[in-house]
């Protein structure tokens, strides 16, 4: 295996692994409402955006940073208009009022 298979495989796998923070983010601030289907489309989407990073010109260290920036950035992104198109709250509520310790719903 050269190197150069080495750097790439770190490269992609780096820009999956930014990719997963805002899903992470996501899923633990909305208590699960995410969804686990948005994990492998927001890695998909960190890499793509992170690859047209270089192909659009931007190379060298500065490019390097700007594709690890755009990897987090773009799923981060994806994940904020979807939720915030179907107007999805913060925090998932229940339907019904809250209950007090030791009472049920059926005792009210």
């Amino acid at each position: 295996m050269s190197f150069d298979q080495i750097f790439l495989t770190l490269l992609l796998a780096g820009w999956a692994i930014c990719g997963a923070f805002p899903w992470l983010v996501s899923s633990v601030l909305t208590r699960g409402t995410t969804g686990l289907v948005f994990l492998p489309v927001s890695m998909a989407v960190a890499v793509v955006f992170a690859l047209l990073v270089p192909f659009l010109g931007a190379t060298g260290t500065g490019g390097l940073w700007a594709s690890f920036i755009v990897a987090f950035a773009a799923p981060a992104l994806l994940l904020s208009v979807r939720r915030f198109a179907l107007h999805l709250p913060a925090t998932p509520t229940s339907a019904g009022s809250p209950v007090k310790p030791g009472e049920t719903h059926s005792s009210k």
